[in-house]
């Protein structure tokens, strides 16, 4: 029994940092989401032990090794587990507003 395509599910692309829905491409053309689009894939390896070039193509990124060919950019990434990305807390600084008092004969009454 054939099951019919649905529309906008074809092709749903994970960021491979977080696995969120990738939303945007970084600078080696991967897509990821916003949080790692500054972020860069380095030193992937493939099974014969050559490093693995990412590269952009017409369905999306592959990887490229010197002595297999290309290789699917999912086997890479099983290949190559991404190391958990920690968040830093950020602490909010609270300035206090600072309080003035104006008088009617002020100049800076009527600004």
């Amino acid at each position: 029994m054939r099951i019919p395509k649905r529309y906008g599910q074809s092709q749903v692309l994970s960021c491979p940092f977080c696995g969120k829905q990738a939303v945007t491409k970084n600078k080696q053309k991967v897509p990821v989401c916003m949080k790692h689009k500054d972020s860069v894939i380095d030193n992937w390896k493939c099974v014969c032990g050559s490093f693995l070039d990412i590269q952009e193509g017409k369905w999306g990124p592959y990887c490229r090794c010197i002595k297999c060919g290309a290789v699917n950019f999912k086997r890479a990434l099983e290949l190559n587990p991404m190391p958990e990305v920690k968040e830093d807390p950020k602490t909010e600084v609270k300035t206090v507003p600072k309080q003035e008092t104006v008088k009617a004969d002020d100049p800076r009454y009527f600004d």
